[in-house]
């Protein structure tokens, strides 16, 4: 497969425009956000999965207390319907709540949506994953799998790293993070230089794409990514897959990598 062998087999990131532009979701999401949301909920079937809700001060950012001892957002098990409820609600608000449903089995929150946006480059057993809400910001983290990540809705900015990275992006505690792996305590908005004088260097090596509805990029595993939601309604879906890594690259590799700068 083409797909494989010119995108995979590089090991590189990889935007790929216009991928899923043929979607009907995409198509829906072209006519606007009410279009959007009837066109997800004729496939909500009640399943609730976890939510992530943060108040207004947090500004959409997905951290740390500031005492470090825990996070600044509750987990919540909400129906797609839901969401979009608060979302609706939410745009209403000159200062808002953060609302996101991440990381959510489609075929478990909108079962049918995968058939009727089926994937071209992957196989059917690959379980694609649905990403939905208003605009949060991801820290910069690394996945262990593969990643093809799907716009439907809405902006995704993602900035990248590559794994050799990690020292100069100031790795927050190993073993308790907000995310699956540890993230940087870098705020991207405003960096404080004077705390995190090396992130200067992780600048030079980085590269900001931006998505637009029908977008999809290729994540390779152990890249760093931080990734801003950008607008009203944003839907993304993504595919995680296990495959290996580029040569030499592991999870316990990149993560000696983040302590050398200790």
């Amino acid at each position: 497969m083409r797909f494989q062998e010119e995108v995979v087999a590089r090991h590189q990131p990889a935007v790929l425009r216009g991928l899923v532009r043929d979607w009907a979701a995409v198509q829906a999401a072209g006519q606007g956000p009410e279009a959007l949301c009837a066109y997800l909920l004729q496939f909500d079937r009640g399943g609730a999965c976890d939510a992530v809700l943060m108040p207004p001060e947090a500004q959409g950012r997905l951290f740390y207390t500031p005492d470090m001892q825990g996070f600044n957002f509750v987990r919540s098990k909400r129906t797609v319907s839901q969401v979009i409820e608060q979302v609706a609600r939410y745009s209403q608000f000159a200062s808002a709540p953060a609302v996101a449903m991440q990381s959510a089995l489609l075929d478990e929150c909108l079962p049918g949506f995968a058939a009727a946006n089926p994937q071209p480059l992957l196989p059917a057993d690959v379980r694609p994953r649905l990403w939905l809400g208003n605009e949060v910001v991801t820290p910069a983290h690394f996945d262990e799998s593969h990643n093809l990540a799907c716009v439907v809705s809405g902006r995704r900015r993602f900035t990248l790293f590559p794994p050799e990275q990690a020292a100069n992006l100031y790795i927050g505690p190993l073993d308790f993070a907000p995310t699956p792996t540890p993230i940087s305590l870098v705020s991207f908005r405003a960096p404080d230089y004077e705390r995190f004088p090396r992130f200067r260097e992780a600048l030079q090596h980085a590269v900001v794409v931006e998505l637009e509805p029908g977008d999809a990029l290729y994540l390779p595993p152990f890249w760093w990514h931080h990734v801003e939601s950008i607008g009203v309604l944003n839907v993304m879906v993504n595919y995680w897959w296990s495959a290996p890594a580029a040569p030499g690259l592991d999870k316990a590799f990149v993560l000696a990598l983040a302590t050398q700068g200790e």
